[in-house]
């Protein structure tokens, strides 16, 4: 058995999965992840939940204001730089919590990490993990991180938000010829929650949490300034990209469910094993269900969390509610498991 945990994208929402996992690890002191698939901010809480460094991770998610993540500017000043804003200050942060020591316990762990970024040159999904040898994705690149600084440089990257957020350059060191001048923004372009990562490295029970409601509401404002606008589209663009990612996954597991119901009923209507198996074997083959059947748990907010557009806003008091709506979800999602579904007990 091979558990995931997957966290999305978000900026200040990720104080909302903090609460989860708080609220997962106090309910089942022995749950276990064999993965933790990060984006955007799902990847600054990757590292520190696989050493369980949950009271941290509630402290950073509580106590930071957006001038501790991000420098603010003027738009008229920033038309001929990278970004909108400085990450200096967030950049600092990842220096001063995700330490070498901390590294290399990561990297000695039983939880491998994988952090999902998008590269500007090939318009394509790469993930940095920690696994030192992954199962080669078909339709994204995947490398293993070489050191602590090559780690550090990867969470900001799948952390920073293009445009609003400065690209990295995370293989400057690391690599040789064009690919160590490739820039590498928030994985949540492509690539909002990384559920199709953790099944191709064999997950077989999936914790995705999402950080955004289904549907999401209506919004009772205007929209009068270019800013406004700008951060309302790339959110809106991040939602439809959530909406993929979780869609596919999902059906198949449906259509999964319709087969095994559709078996069995033939099974008691007189069928035998034998012709059934022929009927669902088309010219030797059948894709949709060869390999694992994983299970798929989503754990999400009812309601819009706050935090502002991109989750840019990052406020104390409004994370700290975050928290707490997140420990409450958890509780709700554990109260409805049935004894089938707690297999992370044995």
């Amino acid at each position: 058995m091979k558990r995931a945990l997957v966290i999305s994208g978000g900026g200040s929402k990720g104080a909302f999965a903090v609460g989860i996992l708080q609220r997962l690890r106090a309910s089942y002191p022995l749950l276990h992840f064999d993965m933790i698939v990060g984006t955007s901010t799902g990847a600054l809480i990757a590292p520190l939940a696989s050493l369980d460094e949950l009271a941290l991770l509630e402290q950073l998610y509580t106590v930071h204001t957006t001038e501790n993540v991000v420098t603010k500017h003027r738009l008229g000043d920033r038309l001929n730089q990278k970004s909108i804003y400085s990450v200096e200050p967030l950049w600092q942060l990842i220096k001063k919590y995700i330490t070498d020591e901390r590294i290399n316990r990561i990297v000695a762990s039983a939880s491998d990490i994988y952090l999902v970024t998008t590269c500007l040159q090939t318009a394509g999904t790469v993930v940095f993990t920690t696994n030192a040898a992954p199962v080669p994705p078909a339709s994204y690149s995947l490398r293993t991180v070489s050191d602590a600084e090559h780690l550090r440089l990867a969470i900001m990257a799948s952390a920073c938000q293009p445009v609003f957020m400065t690209p990295v350059k995370v293989d400057a060191n690391y690599s040789t010829g064009i690919e160590k001048d490739f820039q590498y923004v928030d994985g949540g372009v492509q690539e909002y929650a990384g559920v199709q990562m953790a099944l191709d490295q064999g997950a077989d029970e999936i914790f995705c949490i999402l950080l955004s409601p289904a549907p999401a509401a209506p919004e009772n404002k205007q929209y009068d300034s270019l800013f406004p606008i700008l951060e309302r589209t790339i959110s809106m663009f991040s939602e439809d990209v959530e909406k993929n990612d979780i869609l596919l996954p999902e059906a198949r597991l449906q259509s999964l469910g319709y087969i095994k119901a559709v078996k069995q009923k033939m099974l008691m209507q007189g069928v035998t094993q034998s012709k059934i198996n022929a009927y669902f074997d088309i010219d030797g083959t059948n894709t949709l269900e060869s390999g694992k059947a994983p299970r798929l748990f989503i754990l999400r907010p009812e309601t819009s969390l706050g935090g502002g557009p991109g989750g840019l806003v990052f406020d104390p008091e409004e994370m700290k509610r975050m928290v707490q709506t997140g420990r409450g979800a958890a509780q709700q999602f554990v109260a409805q498991l049935t004894p089938q579904d707690i297999t992370w007990l044995v």
